[in-house]
């Protein structure tokens, strides 16, 4: 017999308030774990976190790098073309982000500060003469200051020690951080590596000026205070490139102010000149015994008339590269190492192109034994061809900040060169902070050498950032 429907009701309502009792204290106890073990948690981390080494904290940011033209050749071009720079230089106009300056220099001699294709050695502009003690350890390693240590890999106590950072400027953003901070400060950790080396070279991507007139056709248009100059010599800088398309931003005024200026704080300049014998010549420098030509050359004019003529002053540009190939045949008869810089590539685009490939082999063919790329303004893979290393790009280094993060990882590149030609190349990781590249944490640094490895066919980037072949 069944029993009365209220009844069953009853029974069936004491079961479902049993089950769900047993439920919610299985959910109030499983809670009440949850909440010691994320106490617990939040207590260790403190103090992990108080007793850890933070490293260096984060500078501010700005928004005055430069931004991707796409679809157009802008500011910047593309490089597509093959022996012409026709329709370059078409974005839309900007103010430059410093034209505020006064004061300008003055007409001072205008002679040159570079090298000449005579094969006669100029003086060394850096003064450096002799170079780090045979077998020394270029830096130290110092982990509280998030010093790198220099390359460990094996090689002769004659071999040379060369460093190369990326893009560099002292404008906009930047100058404001520089000017409380002081112009020392985009160097407080590359100096222990640019002083104790043989040769450190950057990327100048600016003129240096207190006059000069900024042009009116490029949406970007840099300018930068004479006062870094001395900062960036005492702080080991040898060279600069000024071969790319922001020497001429305010015009050839401020191109020969720059030359001047670099004269005078003893950093040697290449890849720009009062004339096209001056832009395409080599800077000569000699470090134990070895004799080294530096040349700096770019495949982006934002104008055809920023080209070097025969009495005009401008850019070595390798559009057709027929007399940078020459002049580097002249130094080879003359130079143990040929060390050359170049402008090119798509900017914000991490692989390199076919015609950036074309280039450095033509360079190399040529007679270099070492290719530095940069304008991409984020890192590109390596490749060696017949034994020689091309590092397609270097990417921003003292730079102001945009919000893309591909462009705060950098490097700087550590050459270790035979009086033969023969290099070794490790990659040091950097973030590329405003105005100041710091040491990179290392899990980052592990994942950027991962990434440079998987954009370098055939090449393997160690653990600690050394380049190989295979």
């Amino acid at each position: 017999m069944y029993p009365p429907r209220s009844a069953k009701y009853k029974q069936k309502k004491k079961q479902k308030q049993q089950r769900q009792t047993k439920v919610w204290s299985i959910i109030n106890l499983t809670l009440i774990v949850a909440v010691c073990l994320v106490g617990l948690y939040i207590y260790y981390s403190s103090n992990d976190a108080t007793t850890a080494d933070s490293g260096p904290a984060a500078s501010d940011s700005g928004n005055g790098t430069e931004s991707s033209q796409s679809g157009t050749s802008g500011d910047h071009g593309t490089n597509s073309g093959t022996g012409s720079v026709d329709g370059q230089g078409s974005s839309n106009q900007s103010s430059s982000p410093d034209e505020t300056g006064s004061n300008p220099a003055g007409a001072s001699d205008r002679t040159s500060n570079s090298g000449s294709q005579d094969g006669s050695a100029n003086p060394d502009p850096s003064g450096r003469g002799s170079s780090v003690a045979a077998g020394t350890n270029p830096v130290s390693q110092n982990s509280e200051q998030g010093q790198p240590a220099g390359n460990t890999s094996a090689g002769s106590p004659d071999d040379l020690v060369l460093h190369f950072g990326g893009d560099t400027l002292f404008s906009g953003k930047a100058e404001t951080k520089l000017e409380n901070a002081g112009y020392d400060y985009p160097f407080q950790y590359v100096n222990s590596l640019f002083t104790q080396d043989d040769l450190t070279v950057l990327n100048l991507e600016t003129p240096v000026t207190y006059g000069g007139k900024g042009a009116s056709d490029k949406q970007y248009v840099f300018k930068s205070s004479p006062k870094a100059l001395e900062a960036m010599a005492e702080a080991g800088v040898d060279a600069v490139n000024l071969a790319n398309n922001h020497t001429l931003d305010q015009g050839e005024e401020g191109l020969l102010d720059t030359l001047d200026h670099l004269k005078n704080a003893g950093i040697a300049s290449v890849g720009a000149g009062v004339n096209a014998d001056q832009a395409y010549a080599p800077q000569y420098f000699e470090r134990k015994g070895i004799k080294i030509a530096l040349f700096g050359f770019s495949r982006v004019l934002p104008k055809a008339d920023w080209a070097a003529g025969a009495s005009k002053p401008g850019i070595a540009g390798v559009y057709d590269p027929t007399r940078a190939y020459a002049a580097i045949k002249a130094a080879r008869q003359k130079a143990d190492l040929i060390l050359v810089i170049t402008h090119w590539g798509k900017e914000r685009v991490q692989q390199f192109d076919d015609t950036q490939t074309a280039l450095a082999h033509g360079l190399i063919d040529a007679g270099a034994d070492l290719v530095i790329g940069g304008h991409p303004h984020v890192l590109q893979g390596l490749e060696q061809y017949k034994g020689k290393w091309i590092a397609y790009s270097t990417g921003n280094f003292i730079f102001t900040r945009s919000t893309n993060e591909k462009t705060w990882e950098t490097a700087v590149f550590e050459a270790r060169c035979s009086k033969s030609g023969s290099c070794g190349m490790k990659l040091i990781p950097y973030t590329a902070e405003l105005a100041q590249p710091v040491p990179m944490q290392a899990e980052d640094a592990a994942k950027l050498l991962q990434e440079i490895q998987s954009l370098s066919p055939g090449v393997t980037v160690d653990k600690a950032g050394n380049v190989s072949a295979g």
